[in-house]
Protein backbone atom coordinates (compact mmCIF):
# COMPACT_ATOMS: atom_id res chain seq x y z
CA UNK A 1 0.00 0.00 0.00
CA UNK A 2 1.10 3.53 -0.70
CA UNK A 3 0.85 5.64 2.47
CA UNK A 4 0.53 9.40 1.99
CA UNK A 5 0.55 11.64 5.07
CA UNK A 6 -0.59 15.24 4.88
CA UNK A 7 2.46 17.27 5.91
CA UNK A 8 0.24 19.98 7.41
CA UNK A 9 -0.98 17.62 10.12
CA UNK A 10 0.49 15.73 13.04
CA UNK A 11 -0.61 12.18 13.66
CA UNK A 12 -2.00 11.22 17.05
CA UNK A 13 -0.57 8.12 18.77
CA UNK A 14 -3.58 6.11 17.56
CA UNK A 15 -3.10 7.39 14.01
CA UNK A 16 0.59 6.50 14.16
CA UNK A 17 -0.43 2.95 15.03
CA UNK A 18 -2.81 2.89 12.07
CA UNK A 19 -0.02 4.18 9.80
CA UNK A 20 2.13 1.28 11.01
CA UNK A 21 -0.64 -1.14 10.05
CA UNK A 22 -0.60 0.29 6.54
CA UNK A 23 3.18 -0.01 6.36
CA UNK A 24 2.91 -3.64 7.48
CA UNK A 25 0.72 -4.33 4.41
CA UNK A 26 3.06 -3.64 1.46
CA UNK A 27 1.59 -6.43 -0.69
CA UNK A 28 -2.00 -5.17 -0.28
CA UNK A 29 -2.99 -2.99 -3.28
CA UNK A 30 -4.25 0.42 -2.27
CA UNK A 31 -3.58 4.05 -1.48
CA UNK A 32 -4.02 5.50 2.02
CA UNK A 33 -4.17 9.26 2.56
CA UNK A 34 -4.05 10.39 6.18
CA UNK A 35 -5.33 13.63 7.74
CA UNK A 36 -7.03 15.30 4.82
CA UNK A 37 -9.71 17.96 4.55
CA UNK A 38 -12.67 17.30 2.23
CA UNK A 39 -15.08 20.07 1.14
CA UNK A 40 -18.50 19.80 2.77
CA UNK A 41 -21.41 22.26 2.62
CA UNK A 42 -19.27 25.33 2.12
CA UNK A 43 -16.78 24.26 4.78
CA UNK A 44 -14.61 21.17 5.14
CA UNK A 45 -14.48 17.92 7.09
CA UNK A 46 -11.20 16.61 8.47
CA UNK A 47 -10.85 12.89 7.80
CA UNK A 48 -8.35 10.77 9.71
CA UNK A 49 -7.76 8.67 6.61
CA UNK A 50 -9.04 7.75 3.17
CA UNK A 51 -8.38 4.31 1.76
CA UNK A 52 -8.63 3.70 -1.97
CA UNK A 53 -8.60 0.18 -3.34
CA UNK A 54 -9.75 -0.79 -6.82
CA UNK A 55 -13.02 -1.98 -5.28
CA UNK A 56 -13.81 0.58 -2.62
CA UNK A 57 -13.25 4.07 -1.22
CA UNK A 58 -13.30 4.07 2.59
CA UNK A 59 -13.45 7.00 5.00
CA UNK A 60 -11.64 6.04 8.21
CA UNK A 61 -11.99 7.33 11.76
CA UNK A 62 -9.10 6.29 14.01
CA UNK A 63 -10.01 6.46 17.69
CA UNK A 64 -7.81 6.03 20.74
CA UNK A 65 -8.67 5.67 24.42
CA UNK A 66 -7.73 8.49 26.79
CA UNK A 67 -7.64 6.17 29.80
CA UNK A 68 -7.35 2.44 30.36
CA UNK A 69 -10.74 0.72 30.51
CA UNK A 70 -11.45 -2.98 30.30
CA UNK A 71 -14.42 -4.96 29.03
CA UNK A 72 -16.63 -5.47 26.01
CA UNK A 73 -17.11 -2.37 23.86
CA UNK A 74 -20.85 -1.80 23.34
CA UNK A 75 -22.15 0.18 20.34
CA UNK A 76 -25.79 1.23 20.97
CA UNK A 77 -28.07 2.44 18.15
CA UNK A 78 -27.90 5.96 19.63
CA UNK A 79 -25.63 7.86 21.95
CA UNK A 80 -22.04 7.33 23.05
CA UNK A 81 -20.20 4.03 22.97
CA UNK A 82 -20.13 2.19 26.29
CA UNK A 83 -18.31 -0.54 28.16
CA UNK A 84 -20.36 -3.52 29.27
CA UNK A 85 -20.43 -2.12 32.83
CA UNK A 86 -22.40 0.87 31.51
CA UNK A 87 -19.52 3.34 31.70
CA UNK A 88 -19.06 5.65 28.72
CA UNK A 89 -16.02 4.57 26.72
CA UNK A 90 -13.29 7.17 27.25
CA UNK A 91 -12.55 7.53 23.54
CA UNK A 92 -11.67 10.75 21.80
CA UNK A 93 -14.77 12.06 20.05
CA UNK A 94 -17.22 9.89 21.99
CA UNK A 95 -20.00 11.70 23.85
CA UNK A 96 -23.69 12.47 23.92
CA UNK A 97 -23.41 15.15 21.24
CA UNK A 98 -21.53 12.91 18.78
CA UNK A 99 -19.92 9.49 18.59
CA UNK A 100 -17.47 7.66 16.27
CA UNK A 101 -20.21 6.14 14.09
CA UNK A 102 -21.97 9.46 13.50
CA UNK A 103 -18.61 11.06 12.71
CA UNK A 104 -17.56 8.46 10.17
CA UNK A 105 -20.99 8.46 8.52
CA UNK A 106 -20.86 12.25 8.11
CA UNK A 107 -17.32 11.99 6.72
CA UNK A 108 -18.36 9.24 4.31
CA UNK A 109 -21.24 11.39 3.08
CA UNK A 110 -18.94 14.41 2.67
CA UNK A 111 -16.49 12.38 0.59
CA UNK A 112 -19.27 10.75 -1.43
CA UNK A 113 -20.94 14.05 -2.35
CA UNK A 114 -17.69 15.84 -3.14
CA UNK A 115 -16.20 12.97 -5.19
CA UNK A 116 -19.44 12.55 -7.14
CA UNK A 117 -19.42 16.24 -8.01
CA UNK A 118 -15.76 16.20 -9.09
CA UNK A 119 -15.89 13.04 -11.20
CA UNK A 120 -19.53 13.41 -12.35
CA UNK A 121 -19.93 9.73 -11.61
CA UNK A 122 -21.78 8.09 -8.70
CA UNK A 123 -19.33 7.38 -5.88
CA UNK A 124 -20.06 5.05 -3.01
CA UNK A 125 -17.96 5.64 0.09
CA UNK A 126 -17.82 3.22 3.01
CA UNK A 127 -17.01 4.04 6.61
CA UNK A 128 -14.52 2.31 8.90
CA UNK A 129 -13.87 3.03 12.58
CA UNK A 130 -10.56 1.67 13.91
CA UNK A 131 -10.19 1.67 17.69
CA UNK A 132 -6.67 1.50 19.11
CA UNK A 133 -6.06 0.37 22.70
CA UNK A 134 -3.62 1.58 25.33
CA UNK A 135 -0.83 -0.69 26.65
CA UNK A 136 -2.27 -3.31 28.99
CA UNK A 137 -5.85 -2.60 28.01
CA UNK A 138 -8.19 -5.57 27.52
CA UNK A 139 -11.22 -5.12 25.26
CA UNK A 140 -11.89 -8.73 24.24
CA UNK A 141 -15.00 -8.25 22.13
CA UNK A 142 -17.35 -5.85 20.39
CA UNK A 143 -21.11 -5.79 20.86
CA UNK A 144 -23.05 -3.97 18.15
CA UNK A 145 -26.79 -3.64 18.73
CA UNK A 146 -27.53 -2.31 15.25
CA UNK A 147 -24.75 -2.45 12.67
CA UNK A 148 -24.74 0.80 10.65
CA UNK A 149 -25.12 0.35 6.91
CA UNK A 150 -21.82 0.52 4.98
CA UNK A 151 -19.89 1.05 8.23
CA UNK A 152 -17.46 -1.38 9.83
CA UNK A 153 -15.68 -1.32 13.19
CA UNK A 154 -12.33 -2.90 14.07
CA UNK A 155 -10.91 -2.95 17.59
CA UNK A 156 -7.09 -3.31 17.75
CA UNK A 157 -6.67 -6.31 15.50
CA UNK A 158 -4.24 -6.07 12.61
CA UNK A 159 -5.22 -9.48 11.25
CA UNK A 160 -8.87 -8.39 11.05
CA UNK A 161 -7.81 -5.21 9.26
CA UNK A 162 -5.73 -7.20 6.80
CA UNK A 163 -8.63 -9.60 6.17
CA UNK A 164 -11.03 -6.66 5.78
CA UNK A 165 -8.89 -5.38 2.90
CA UNK A 166 -8.10 -8.80 1.43
CA UNK A 167 -11.74 -9.79 1.03
CA UNK A 168 -12.34 -6.72 -1.14
CA UNK A 169 -10.38 -8.44 -3.94
CA UNK A 170 -13.46 -10.52 -4.76
CA UNK A 171 -15.67 -7.47 -5.32
CA UNK A 172 -16.32 -5.51 -8.49
CA UNK A 173 -13.62 -3.04 -9.57
CA UNK A 174 -14.96 0.52 -9.28
CA UNK A 175 -11.91 2.73 -8.78
CA UNK A 176 -9.18 3.15 -11.36
CA UNK A 177 -5.95 5.12 -11.08
CA UNK A 178 -7.12 8.02 -13.26
CA UNK A 179 -10.15 8.58 -11.05
CA UNK A 180 -8.16 8.41 -7.81
CA UNK A 181 -5.41 10.64 -9.22
CA UNK A 182 -8.04 13.22 -10.23
CA UNK A 183 -9.49 13.32 -6.72
CA UNK A 184 -6.06 13.56 -5.09
CA UNK A 185 -5.19 16.38 -7.48
CA UNK A 186 -8.34 18.30 -6.53
CA UNK A 187 -7.51 17.75 -2.86
CA UNK A 188 -4.10 19.33 -3.48
CA UNK A 189 -1.99 16.40 -2.30
CA UNK A 190 -0.34 15.13 -5.50
CA UNK A 191 3.00 16.52 -4.27
CA UNK A 192 3.01 13.64 -1.77
CA UNK A 193 3.72 11.26 -4.67
CA UNK A 194 5.43 13.77 -6.99
CA UNK A 195 2.31 14.01 -9.14
CA UNK A 196 3.07 10.78 -11.00
CA UNK A 197 -0.14 9.04 -11.98
CA UNK A 198 1.90 5.84 -12.37
CA UNK A 199 2.60 5.79 -8.62
CA UNK A 200 -1.15 5.52 -8.01
CA UNK A 201 -1.56 2.89 -10.74
CA UNK A 202 1.23 0.79 -9.26
CA UNK A 203 -0.17 1.09 -5.74
CA UNK A 204 -3.61 -0.02 -6.94
CA UNK A 205 -2.11 -2.90 -8.88
CA UNK A 206 -2.84 -1.46 -12.33
CA UNK A 207 -0.31 -1.61 -15.18
CA UNK A 208 1.37 1.74 -15.80
CA UNK A 209 1.21 3.47 -19.15
CA UNK A 210 4.19 2.10 -21.14
CA UNK A 211 5.35 5.51 -22.35
CA UNK A 212 5.26 7.19 -18.94
CA UNK A 213 8.41 8.19 -17.16
CA UNK A 214 8.23 5.88 -14.16
CA UNK A 215 9.89 7.37 -11.06
CA UNK A 216 12.26 5.44 -8.83
CA UNK A 217 10.65 3.45 -6.07
CA UNK A 218 9.70 5.70 -3.15
CA UNK A 219 9.29 4.94 0.55
CA UNK A 220 5.86 3.74 1.55
CA UNK A 221 5.25 6.76 3.77
CA UNK A 222 5.37 10.10 2.00
CA UNK A 223 5.05 13.54 3.62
Amino acid sequence: MLLLVNQDSELSPAEERFAEWVEWSPAQPGVVLMNVNVPYRGNSRQLDALIFTRQRCIAVEVKGFRSVQHGTLVIPPNGPWLLDDGEVADLYGNGYDHDPVSQVRTNSLAMKNWATGVTRRPCFVWGLVVVMLLPGQDVPSLEVHSHPEKTDIIVEDFDVFRYYLHRLDEQKVQWEADRVHTLLSRLGVTHLYDGHRDAIAAALGEPAYPDDDIPDAAPLRRY
